[in-house]
């Protein structure tokens, strides 16, 4: 069966270049997601270039050969620089540039112009390493729970291996393809191959973007804007869930309800910045002393809570004064003054209270006012009530 090459181009061409535009239109929607412009461009790239090359013996060799797989390679690099710049990397613009004009160098020597086979293994050498590279860059993610970055990495080491076959068959190829040669047989695979690759990509980076998206406004939705620990929603999830695990392992654990003394008397005499800077302050002086399984949460204006998984009552007071001290330490430059806070603790453990996380919550909250009332700037626990 007959075949027209450039009819058959022209299709998919046309099919592949939707991909690019319609991930450049994703990109004017959110110009935050840079990763959408690199792979738009770059796929347009891919298949304007891919296209000067096929028009070989149509339009002069100059430009098919010479122009055509520069830009081609430099789209693909671009695909290189939106996984980059997708997992939070610099782009390197610079080994774009450069492997491009490379490119265009080589030809000018006739030991490179007149060897079709060498140039089919140069081109392929150069595609796949932007390929398994672009594939690299998904592998070491900066948000492993991005489901769609797997498919992603399939794909772009199928069309790697792909490109790689070129080079065993590079001296079987002939551009432009004769009527019937094994060249002419692998065009309608290469125009299929071109089209999956595009479209397939297209919608996974779009994918990951999403779920991106999605994955970030979850984590705000959890978590306190002022201080970046959690907020009180995201306490009781994590809580709870720690809680039944700890409960069917037969763990203890422990709870501290912790309260900044005198903090209105902060926002009053020196402003609700510096008020600000008293809760971050804390928040950091408590992440130096807590583990990394502890749970800390901000569940009301000044008061915190925090979950000791695995802690005694004993190991858990020990904490709450250690916190308490290293808070009293705590100097904050405000000025002309460098005022000191101090914080009360209330200790409630499942050894006390049994494993609810609502009744470690009420026992707690109990022993801090406790420690409230008798002159602030103490630990109070449950079992010295």
């Amino acid at each position: 069966m007959h075949i027209d090459q450039p009819t058959l181009f022209a299709v998919t061409a046309f099919a592949a270049a939707i991909s690019g535009l319609m991930l450049l239109f994703g990109w004017l929607q959110d110009r935050s997601s840079a990763t959408l412009a690199w792979w738009g461009g770059g796929l347009l790239l891919v298949v304007g270039g891919t296209g000067l090359v096929v028009l070989r013996g149509v339009i002069p060799d100059e430009i098919s050969i010479v122009i055509g797989n520069a830009v081609q390679l430099f789209g693909y690099g671009m695909l290189w620089t939106g996984a980059r710049t997708f997992e939070g990397r610099r782009p390197r613009i610079a080994v774009l540039l450069v492997v491009s004009l490379a490119w265009m160098v080589a030809c000018q020597f006739d030991f490179y112009w007149t060897d079709m086979p060498l140039r089919i293994r140069v081109s392929a050498t150069l595609i796949s390493s932007y390929l398994l590279l672009t594939a690299a860059e998904y592998a070491r993610p900066k948000n492993p729970e991005l489901v769609s970055r797997w498919p992603t990495i399939f794909i772009l080491l199928l069309q790697a291996g792909g490109v790689l076959i070129r080079i065993p068959l590079a001296e079987k190829l002939v551009f432009p393809a004769p009527e019937n040669s094994f060249t002419a047989t692998l065009v309608p695979l290469g125009a299929a191959g071109l089209v999956l690759f595009s479209f397939s990509l297209a919608f996974l980076v779009m994918a990951m973007s999403k779920e991106r998206l999605v994955l970030e406004h979850k984590r705000t939705a959890l978590v306190d804007p002022l201080t970046g620990v959690a907020n009180r929603r995201a306490f009781f999830e994590r809580g709870e869930r720690i809680l039944r695990r700890g409960l069917a392992d037969g763990d203890t654990a422990a709870l501290l309800m912790i309260d900044i003394d005198k903090f209105k008397h902060v926002n009053d005499t020196f402003g609700h910045q510096a008020g600000d800077r008293v809760l971050c302050a804390f928040c950091d002086t408590a992440a130096r002393v807590l583990r990394p399984t502890d749970v800390l949460g901000r569940t009301g204006g000044e008061e915190f809570a925090c979950l000791l998984p695995g802690a005694t009552p004993a190991e858990a007071a020990a904490v709450a004064d250690r916190i308490r001290l290293e808070f009293e330490q705590c100097r904050l430059d405000l000025g002309a003054v460098r005022p000191t806070s101090t914080v009360s603790i209330g200790v409630a453990t499942t050894v006390d209270v049994g494993g609810s996380l609502a009744a470690l919550m009420g026992a707690a909250d109990r022993a801090l006012y406790r420690a409230k009332a008798n002159g602030r700037n103490r630990v109070e626990s449950v079992g010295a009530l």
